[in-house]
């Protein structure tokens, strides 16, 4: 990289603006543009240093391509410079959302703007399902991979209705299972930089403290910051881990918000740049509908949610040297990543079931998943055509 005393903030920065505007999808993609703009284009950091952020943030809860380029920011200008470029890069989606959850109210008084989410449903769900094909296919490769795979879709299928709880305990347990015969390979890595301790402190103190206010105030302000809180330090791998512990929690046990309003708007959030995590805005200012205070619910849902993670990047990111040459961490990964696709395909199969019984419907999953397969359609034009077919039929 070149002198980073030499890099103008505001230059930079507006590289991560421009980063953000080209991210559609999930983390794989969101990559793919890092690698163009930060890598090949500007030379902020270096493929190998790319692929080592991008290694280690995949193995800590929270949304891994945020907590990736806020560490680019972190390695470009120190820990100020990381707080602008999680800023400039999730802000713009974070008010996208939580108007689009605004605007979701008004449909519910004009009747004219409701064939709009028609087909959105099926649409998320397709990509539900493009997701979970693309990440198993890149995942199984051994006998041992397939076994893991399909306990823990049955597991999953048969337990996570029951608590949000059980989704983060799969995930370790999945890490578990292939970190535990490999315990004596390699000896640990010994850390030659002092811990941020206090930063990890946070985390957890938070954690516990929202656990007692949820359990002595019941109000709704405080049940929203503590629940996408949470889910911000449940999952390992970022937005599309989420979906099945959101799902559980605020559909299915809290009622906060309709499965058809849910998925709709997870249909839209594939076609705003920027992080998946944005979707937790959407998700808050509709859970808030009718109070007045629907916008500033979704500001305090969409950032609640990224904050651990990105606590998480000003602790994890002074061990970086050192985390890299862990190679247990690897095989935790591996299991990780596994159960994290069977909970991506357990979600597919539950909500293709639950959606409207009807040969369009089922039509537009088919039709959207295929488009979506062949990568020749951009997903926010497969969102729109879904949008205006509502209109047509």
């Amino acid at each position: 990289m070149e002198n980073k005393e030499k890099v103008k903030w505001y230059i930079f920065l507006w590289d991560v603006f421009m980063c953000a505007l080209g991210s559609y999808g999930g983390p794989e993609a969101h990559y793919g543009v890092f690698s163009s703009i930060m890598v090949k284009k500007k030379k902020y950091v270096t493929e190998e240093e790319l692929t080592e952020m991008i290694g280690l943030y995949a193995l800590v809860p929270g949304p891994s391509s945020t907590q990736t380029i806020t560490a680019i920011g972190y390695y470009v200008g120190g820990p100020i410079l990381a707080l602008l470029t999680f800023l400039v890069w999730a802000f713009p989606a974070i008010v996208t959302m939580g108007l689009i959850g605004v605007f979701f109210i008004h449909m519910d008084q004009s009747d004219a703007w409701k064939p709009i989410i028609t087909y959105l449903p099926a649409v998320a769900v397709a990509f539900i399902i493009y997701a979970a094909f693309t990440l198993s296919k890149k995942v199984l490769k051994l006998k041992m991979d397939w076994i893991l795979y399909i306990i823990m879709l049955g597991l999953s299928l048969l337990l996570v209705g029951y608590s949000m709880w059980v989704v983060p305990l799969l995930l370790m347990t999945g890490g578990f299972v292939f970190l535990i015969p490999h315990i004596k390979d390699k000896a640990v890595t010994k850390i030659n930089v002092k811990p941020k301790w206090y930063i990890l402190g946070i985390i957890l103190g938070l954690a516990l403290l929202n656990e007692g206010l949820r359990t002595w105030i019941s109000a709704p302000w405080v049940v929203l910051y503590t629940s996408f809180y949470r889910y911000g330090y449940s999952v390992i791998g970022g937005g599309q881990i989420v979906i099945p512990l959101m799902i559980q929690d605020l559909v299915q046990s809290q009622s906060l918000i309709s499965l058809h309003d849910f998925l709709s708007g997870y249909a839209i959030d594939q076609a705003i740049p920027g992080p998946l995590f944005s979707f937790a805005a959407f998700v808050s200012s509709r859970s808030f509908a009718g109070t007045g205070f629907s916008f500033a619910a979704g500001l305090i849902g969409g950032l609640s949610i990224f904050l651990p993670g990105i606590l998480l990047v000003f602790f994890m990111f002074p061990l970086w040297k050192n985390l890299r040459q862990m190679v247990l961490m690897k095989h935790f990964l591996k299991g990780v990543t596994i159960t994290a696709a069977s909970l991506i395909v357990m979600t597919a199969i539950t909500q293709t079931y639950q959606l409207p019984g009807n040969f369009t419907v089922y039509g537009v999953v088919l039709v959207s998943t295929l488009l979506l397969l062949t990568k020749k359609i951009p997903a926010p034009l497969i969102v729109i055509a879904a949008a205006l077919l509502g209109f047509i039929l």
